[in-house]
Protein backbone atom coordinates (compact mmCIF):
# COMPACT_ATOMS: atom_id res chain seq x y z
CA UNK A 1 0.00 0.00 0.00
CA UNK A 2 1.34 3.19 -0.51
CA UNK A 3 1.44 5.85 1.81
CA UNK A 4 -0.04 8.67 0.03
CA UNK A 5 -3.11 5.84 -0.56
CA UNK A 6 -5.88 6.00 1.79
CA UNK A 7 -7.85 2.89 1.95
CA UNK A 8 -11.61 4.45 2.52
CA UNK A 9 -14.08 1.81 2.24
CA UNK A 10 -16.67 1.98 -0.52
CA UNK A 11 -19.49 3.77 1.57
CA UNK A 12 -16.29 6.21 2.64
CA UNK A 13 -15.75 6.95 -0.73
CA UNK A 14 -19.41 7.28 -1.95
CA UNK A 15 -19.93 9.96 0.51
CA UNK A 16 -16.59 12.01 -0.58
CA UNK A 17 -17.88 11.87 -3.99
CA UNK A 18 -21.22 12.86 -2.86
CA UNK A 19 -20.07 15.96 -0.86
CA UNK A 20 -17.76 16.48 -3.55
CA UNK A 21 -20.47 16.65 -6.80
CA UNK A 22 -22.78 19.09 -4.11
CA UNK A 23 -19.63 20.94 -3.56
CA UNK A 24 -19.29 21.84 -7.46
CA UNK A 25 -22.71 22.37 -7.63
CA UNK A 26 -22.53 25.18 -5.58
CA UNK A 27 -19.74 26.04 -6.48
CA UNK A 28 -20.93 26.27 -10.15
CA UNK A 29 -24.06 27.90 -9.19
CA UNK A 30 -22.05 30.58 -7.79
CA UNK A 31 -19.79 31.28 -10.07
CA UNK A 32 -22.03 31.97 -12.94
CA UNK A 33 -24.98 33.92 -10.15
CA UNK A 34 -21.89 36.18 -9.69
CA UNK A 35 -20.65 36.65 -13.29
CA UNK A 36 -24.43 37.63 -14.26
CA UNK A 37 -24.43 39.85 -11.67
CA UNK A 38 -20.94 41.12 -12.53
CA UNK A 39 -21.82 41.71 -16.26
CA UNK A 40 -25.36 43.13 -15.38
CA UNK A 41 -23.19 46.04 -12.73
CA UNK A 42 -20.24 46.32 -15.24
CA UNK A 43 -23.58 47.44 -17.61
CA UNK A 44 -25.22 50.07 -15.00
CA UNK A 45 -22.00 51.27 -14.09
CA UNK A 46 -21.53 51.96 -18.34
CA UNK A 47 -24.53 53.73 -18.51
CA UNK A 48 -24.00 55.73 -15.80
CA UNK A 49 -23.34 59.43 -15.40
CA UNK A 50 -19.31 59.47 -14.21
CA UNK A 51 -20.56 61.20 -10.71
CA UNK A 52 -23.12 58.11 -9.78
CA UNK A 53 -20.32 55.31 -11.11
CA UNK A 54 -19.39 54.68 -7.75
CA UNK A 55 -22.94 54.16 -6.69
CA UNK A 56 -22.23 50.44 -9.15
CA UNK A 57 -18.78 50.14 -6.91
CA UNK A 58 -20.01 48.14 -3.73
CA UNK A 59 -21.72 45.37 -6.25
CA UNK A 60 -19.37 44.83 -8.73
CA UNK A 61 -16.32 44.06 -5.78
CA UNK A 62 -19.38 41.28 -4.23
CA UNK A 63 -19.61 39.67 -7.82
CA UNK A 64 -16.17 39.65 -8.32
CA UNK A 65 -15.65 38.71 -4.52
CA UNK A 66 -18.52 35.74 -4.70
CA UNK A 67 -16.62 34.16 -8.16
CA UNK A 68 -13.29 34.04 -6.73
CA UNK A 69 -14.64 32.97 -3.59
CA UNK A 70 -16.18 30.09 -5.07
CA UNK A 71 -13.18 29.18 -7.70
CA UNK A 72 -11.79 27.79 -4.22
CA UNK A 73 -15.17 25.99 -3.34
CA UNK A 74 -14.96 24.61 -7.14
CA UNK A 75 -11.30 23.93 -6.44
CA UNK A 76 -11.30 21.85 -2.99
CA UNK A 77 -14.52 19.96 -4.35
CA UNK A 78 -12.29 18.54 -7.24
CA UNK A 79 -10.01 17.45 -4.69
CA UNK A 80 -12.39 15.56 -2.62
CA UNK A 81 -13.59 14.34 -5.76
CA UNK A 82 -10.00 13.00 -7.17
CA UNK A 83 -9.84 11.63 -3.29
CA UNK A 84 -13.33 9.45 -4.20
CA UNK A 85 -12.06 8.27 -7.88
CA UNK A 86 -8.10 7.68 -7.95
CA UNK A 87 -6.33 5.26 -5.32
CA UNK A 88 -3.17 7.79 -5.59
CA UNK A 89 -2.37 11.02 -3.72
CA UNK A 90 -5.12 10.35 -1.24
CA UNK A 91 -3.22 12.72 1.05
CA UNK A 92 -2.20 15.32 -0.74
CA UNK A 93 -5.51 15.80 -2.40
CA UNK A 94 -7.35 16.24 0.89
CA UNK A 95 -4.41 18.37 1.72
CA UNK A 96 -4.96 20.58 -1.24
CA UNK A 97 -8.78 20.18 -0.47
CA UNK A 98 -8.58 21.35 3.13
CA UNK A 99 -6.31 24.19 2.12
CA UNK A 100 -9.04 25.35 -0.77
CA UNK A 101 -11.66 25.06 2.11
CA UNK A 102 -9.78 26.75 4.84
CA UNK A 103 -9.45 29.58 2.86
CA UNK A 104 -13.02 30.07 1.24
CA UNK A 105 -14.20 29.58 5.00
CA UNK A 106 -11.86 32.02 6.48
CA UNK A 107 -12.89 34.86 4.08
CA UNK A 108 -16.64 34.04 4.53
CA UNK A 109 -15.70 34.97 8.47
CA UNK A 110 -13.89 38.04 7.83
CA UNK A 111 -16.67 39.31 4.85
CA UNK A 112 -19.48 38.52 7.96
CA UNK A 113 -17.39 40.75 10.44
CA UNK A 114 -16.61 43.51 7.97
CA UNK A 115 -20.76 43.40 7.32
CA UNK A 116 -21.50 43.44 10.99
CA UNK A 117 -19.15 45.73 12.05
CA UNK A 118 -20.12 48.15 9.10
CA UNK A 119 -24.22 47.44 9.86
CA UNK A 120 -23.37 48.50 13.43
CA UNK A 121 -21.67 51.54 12.46
CA UNK A 122 -24.28 52.18 10.09
CA UNK A 123 -26.70 51.91 13.31
CA UNK A 124 -24.91 53.91 15.49
CA UNK A 125 -25.16 56.72 12.79
CA UNK A 126 -28.83 56.52 12.76
CA UNK A 127 -29.43 56.54 16.37
CA UNK A 128 -26.88 59.30 17.53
Amino acid sequence: MDAAHIPFTDEDERKIASAATWGMIVAITSISTGAISLLMQLSVMSSLPSGMKALVLVPVVQAAVTILLNLWLLQASLAFRKVALTDEADQEYLLAGFRKLRAYFMVQVILILVAIGLGLLASFAVFS
